[in-house]
């Protein structure tokens, strides 16, 4: 019998959630693919995309592929926007080649798209539909509390490895040069961005947001996400998202109203002071692209934990010119 194509429902959450954990081979306790989690993931309105985002393969009521989607668009240092997607939670019943054919179907909803990391069998697979290699996404980090960590988390052949690292590379608080920056909590953002969000182009290629996109962010019930304004001698200069997870800190976005390396130094400095304020917290990461701010980054003690291939595909080489991109934590769900 061939299977169905059809969108998820609600009802289907709980469904869903049992599939992904087989499929991924999770414990089902984990927090990944609750029912409360995909439901934001996937059926929670949201402002730049009017289609469904989450679809399945359904053979005799049972789901045998997933795949969902999360939308991006592309603002070039042109001014020029470019729609695009990347695929989540995307799995099959083995051996089936039903995923392949789901993928397929998701990818001619945009122009163009993208994977970033990934697992092992979608590395494999994507160059074969399309993707090309264009660049890297790392990931840094920042100890905050090591020996906190080393006291909380389970033990393993890494505990010790990850003590040492984390005592020999503390985090640089630059508090002294931040006195002209400060943060502020928020528990939604609202129009006074909109000067910020819709500036012209820059020299980079971002991803598009709206006041509507960081408010749906901040309902993520996993991790417990933090809004922050940034502002340089009181003038509103930007903001940044945090979540919190256990013992880490995750930095879903950031955007700083500026081109110069200083201002965004001292924002880094003033994101790693706000992670500080939770005792809770032990060490923060981020994904940077962006050399503007891996520059920063590193001026404030991060190091870079690993980094994951970016695959994008784009048949009509509309993102020809694109590249480097301020990919972030949103823009996928890594940081989830």
């Amino acid at each position: 019998m061939l299977p169905t194509f059809r969108t998820a429902e609600r009802s289907d959450l709980q469904a869903l959630s049992a599939f992904l954990i087989r499929a991924y081979n999770f414990e089902p306790s984990d927090f990944n693919f609750d029912p409360k989690l995909l439901e934001w993931k996937y059926l929670y309105p949201r402002s730049d995309w009017q289609f469904d985002r989450s679809y399945v393969l359904e053979r005799d009521g049972n789901i045998v592929a997933h795949a969902g989607v999360c939308p991006v668009t592309f603002r070039l240092p042109t001014g020029q926007t470019v729609r695009s997607l990347t695929i989540l939670d995307w799995a099959a019943e083995a051996k089936t080649g039903l995923g392949v054919v789901l993928f397929r179907k998701l990818m001619q909803m945009a122009p163009t798209s993208f994977v970033i990391g990934g697992a092992p069998v979608t590395r494999e697979i994507v160059p074969r539909i399309g993707f090309r290699h264009v660049g890297d996404a790392p990931t840094f980090a920042a100890w905050l509390r090591p020996l906190q960590e080393f006291r909380i988390r389970p033990r393993s052949d890494r505990s010790l490895l990850r003590l040492l690292h984390g005592l020999t590379h503390p985090v640089l608080t630059r508090t002294f040069h931040t006195k002209f920056w400060e943060f502020a909590p928020v528990r939604q953002f609202d129009d006074s961005l909109l000067p910020i969000l819709n500036r012209g182009p820059r020299p980079w290629t971002s991803c598009q947001r709206t006041v509507a996109d960081l408010n749906y962010l901040l309902q993520c019930p996993h991790p417990k996400m933090q809004g922050f304004e940034l502002r340089r001698e009181g003038t509103l200069a930007g903001y940044f998202i945090i979540g919190n997870s256990d013992w880490e800190a995750r930095v879903l976005d950031i955007v700083v109203d500026s081109e110069v390396i200083n201002d965004w130094k001292h924002a880094c400095a003033a994101l790693t002071n706000a992670a500080l304020l939770d005792p809770a917290i032990c060490r923060i990461r981020i994904l940077s692209a962006m050399p503007l701010l891996t520059r920063a980054l590193l001026w404030n003690g991060y190091w870079q934990q690993y980094k994951e291939p970016v695959l994008l595909h784009d048949p009509t080489h509309a993102m020809s010119s694109a590249f480097p991109v301020h990919f972030q934590y949103f823009d996928g769900d890594s940081g989830y």
